[in-house]
């Protein structure tokens, strides 16, 4: 609950602080690419590590922004993390950052699951629905689970909408 809170907080801050300068969509981006970075190398453990001096880490965050080419917003927010031990939170406050932006660009995000690979027409038809009856944008996530045997099974503004033969199946 508290690394949700301060997640939707810290979140909120650079989103307001990008929206000044117009650059919710890059900064978002950056931060992204920076979450990539952290969870695909050993980059967390060593900016978590207290036997490294704070400089030492602040540093070694400098020349990894610098590297991804990250903007000097960018930059200072996630050496504040690093000052205020909250790189842990990186996760959750991209995923709050990235709702954010939805919203503020007319667009929420599902995901749909299916039993294998969908069609573009059959993307295409869901994506349609899905925008009607939410008045917005979609951004459509597709994943596969074989386990599903057939039918679709919907994330979508907090609700899931459950068509899966294997649900039918068990309601049976």
């Amino acid at each position: 609950m508290i690394e949700g809170s301060l997640s939707r907080r810290y979140s909120k801050a650079l989103f307001e602080l990008a929206r000044e300068s117009g650059q919710e969509e890059s900064i978002g981006n950056e931060l992204e690419r920076f979450l990539s970075t952290l969870s695909e190398s050993p980059l967390g453990a060593v900016l978590s590590n207290p036997g490294f001096g704070l400089d030492s880490r602040k540093k070694i965050l400098v020349e990894v922004a610098r590297s991804l080419q990250l903007s000097f917003a960018t930059e200072h927010f996630l050496a504040l993390l690093l000052d205020r031990d909250r790189l842990a939170f990186v996760p959750s406050i991209v995923a709050s950052y990235r709702r954010l932006v939805n919203e503020a660009k007319g667009r929420v995000e599902a995901k749909v699951v299916a039993a294998g690979p969908l069609g573009s027409t059959v993307i295409e038809r869901l994506r349609d629905s899905l925008r009607r009856i939410s008045g917005k944008d979609v951004i459509l996530q597709e994943e596969g689970d074989p386990e599903l045997l057939g039918g679709l099974v919907v994330e979508f503004e907090g609700k899931i909408y459950d068509g899966s033969v294997r649900t039918q199946l068990e309601k049976m």
